[in-house]
């Protein structure tokens, strides 16, 4: 016969969350990890998501810098716009 569920949320020291859904009746928690309410999980992982979202935001836009510096490099090296085009990836709005 199974327990009643209960739900446990963690912060680790490097800033890391997790939810333990559990019918145990004593589980043994991580040893370095914080129990949170739930409301204190939610807010960490949102701002967890928002920095991941940030990061791939900013990756993005490097990269499209660097096909632009790519593309202004072929064309003054006399490479046809076209091709300079397909070789960096850049496409000039």
């Amino acid at each position: 016969m199974a327990g009643t569920q209960q739900t446990f949320y963690y912060e680790f020291p490097d800033g890391t969350v997790q939810e333990l859904v559990t019918t145990d009746a004593d589980p043994q928690h991580p040893a370095d990890a914080t129990l949170l309410t739930e409301e204190e999980y939610n807010a960490k992982r949102a701002a967890i998501e928002q920095a991941q979202a940030q990061h791939r935001a900013d990756i993005q836009a490097q990269e499209a810098a660097e096909s632009q510096d790519d593309y202004q490099a072929l064309l003054a090296a006399g490479i046809p716009d076209a091709t300079a085009r397909r070789l960096s990836g850049y496409s000039p709005v």
